[in-house]
């Protein structure tokens, strides 16, 4: 089963690392950005390699995610 990984590129820990989660797949990974990332940048990882740069645009309502290329 690949790793699916999620960096939310504006949100840092306690060293000042981006903060990375896992998740059982992409669905799921979109879901656990958009709950966490309310405006900004996020990237979506694959067993190590980066797939894609997400931005996320809108306001309280309405939001979209861009899809970027890697």
């Amino acid at each position: 089963m690949p790793r699916i990984e999620i960096a939310l590129c504006s949100r840092y820990d306690e060293k000042g690392e981006t903060i990375r989660m896992d998740a059982l797949d992409v669905p799921t990974a979109l879901t656990i950005t958009d709950i966490n990332v309310p405006a900004g940048d996020a990237e979506l990882w694959q067993d190590g390699r980066r797939l894609s740069r997400l931005t996320k645009h809108g306001g309280m309502h309405g939001t979209f995610w861009e899809l970027g290329t890697n």
